[in-house]
Parts: structure tokens; C-alpha cells; sequence
């Protein structure tokens, strides 16, 4: 059989009461002696067995009253542990980046270089690739950062940063250099993170050599706002156990 819902189990205990305590009142009046009840000691016999019925209805509905009374706690119970999953997916939303945010953190932009030939004769030495932002953000993320957004396009765990020619892709969108970099979170440790970082700094040698722009700058305040895309599962399921 189907396992019954605590709500239609609720209703299924109410309405057994409401049709045991029916019953009682008809025992009740079935007791009072009637015209044809001439003999006295059938009369007796039958007020007994209606007293014994009435004392056995009374024992069923205290039962499931009691039922009643735990189905409704179970509901309450489970009431309170929805409220606390609500406020632990809103506590948990700025991180994943579905609510918008706003704190101190660092602004850091990057850019082609302003040389027309490179000194390699590679044109590639002298704009900004998917490496560099990635390295750059890696190292935001690494460094404490709370939240993160280029071009005001908040990332997520499942944002992916691609370069196509000297664009980059991103949710869909095409952004132009200068990339722009907001990260909330303590600029001092966020700055510490990238000059302490191996790509990064990899990425500073270049802009030393090619005249790339990195510029970092405190911001007092960042507004950051929510990620507005759709965040679908491509390979999590919810796992369901087999075992009995």
C-alpha cells in the first residue's frame, strides 16, 4: 500500500473521532428505556452492553486523539526544520552567487598592451588571454575573496571563462577589453593573494616585458550583483538508497 501522507492521515484520525463520538450519543440514547423495553432484566442486559460499547468507543477515540496529537506535533516538527533549510539555502546564497552582495574588496583591470609590434614578433605576446584572467581570479578566489564579478557579471562555481580571438565569453555575453575585475572581500589579504601567487606573477612578468595593463585598486565599497543565469546539474543526481 501507498504510505499516507501526514495530512491525509490527520484528516482520516479527525473524522474518526467525529464518527466514534456520533456513535457514543447514539449509544447514549439507545440506553434510555423505551416502551417496548416491558421486562426489567432486559433492559438491564442492555444498558450493560451499551456501557461496555460506549467504554470500548471511549478507549478507540483516546487512542486516536493521541494520534491526532503526535501527527500534528510531526507537522510542527517538520515546519521548524523547513524554516531552518530555508534560512540555511538564504545564509548560502550570496556565496554561490545568487544574491547580490556588497562590501570593501579590490578593482583590477586588464588590458591589451598599448605597443603595436612585440618584441618576440608574436602579436599574441601583447594581449590579454584566457589564462590571465583565469589565473587572476583563481587567485581572488584563493585569496578570500567572498564574491567575484567581471564586467558587473557575478561568477559561480559553474561560470567558465573562455577567450574567443581577443573577447572574452562569458554566460553567453562577449565583453572587449579592458576586463574589469570586482572582488569583495579584505583588500589587504586579496592583494597579498596575487603578489604571492605563481601564475600571477608569471602574468606580471609578461606585463613587465609587453606593457600589458594590471592595475589593482582598494575599493572602500563593491556592489556585486546576483548571478541571473540558470544553474542546472549536467551530471549530480539525488541519490536514492536501495536498502531496506
Amino acid at each position: 500500500m501507498p504510505e499516507t501522507s501526514p495530512l491525509g492521515r490527520s484528516v482520516f484520525v479527525a473524522v474518526a473521532i467525529l464518527l466514534i463520538g456520533a456513535t457514543l450519543a447514539v449509544a447514549a440514547r439507545q440506553a434510555r428505556p423505551g416502551p417496548r423495553l416491558s421486562r426489567k432484566g432486559r433492559l438491564v442486559d442492555l444498558i450493560r452492553a451499551e456501557e461496555r460499547r460506549a467504554r470500548t468507543l471511549r478507549a478507540q477515540l483516546d487512542v486516536l486523539r493521541a494520534d491526532l496529537e503526535a501527527l500534528e506535533g510531526q507537522g510542527a516538527a517538520r515546519g521548524r526544520d523547513l524554516l531552518q533549510l530555508r534560512h540555511a539555502a538564504d545564509g548560502l546564497e550570496p556565496f554561490a552567487g545568487l544574491a547580490a552582495v556588497a562590501g570593501p574588496g579590490l578593482r583590477v583591470t586588464l588590458d591589451d598592451s598599448s605597443m603595436r609590434t612585440s618584441p618576440t614578433g608574436d602579436p599574441n605576446d601583447l594581449v590579454i588571454h584566457q589564462q590571465d584572467i583565469q589565473a587572476v581570479v583563481n587567485a581572488l578566489w584563493a585569496s578570500g575573496a567572498e564574491a567575484v564579478a567581471i564586467g558587473g557579471e557575478r561568477i559561480t562555481a559553474a561560470s567558465a571563462i573562455r577567450c574567443v580571438g581577443n573577447t572574452l565569453l562569458l554566460h553567453g555575453s562577449v565583453y572587449s577589453p579592458p576586463y574589469r575585475i570586482a572582488a569583495v572581500g579584505d583588500p589587504a589579504r586579496l592583494r597579498g593573494g596575487l603578489a604571492s601567487d605563481g601564475l600571477v606573477e608569471r602574468f606580471q612578468a609578461a606585463v613587465d616585458e609587453f606593457r600589458l595593463v594590471f592595475e589593482v585598486k582598494d575599493a572602500d565599497h563593491l556592489e556585486l550583483p546576483a548571478y541571473h543565469g540558470v544553474i542546472a546539474d549536467q551530471f549530480a543526481a539525488v541519490h536514492r538508497s536501495t536498502a531496506r
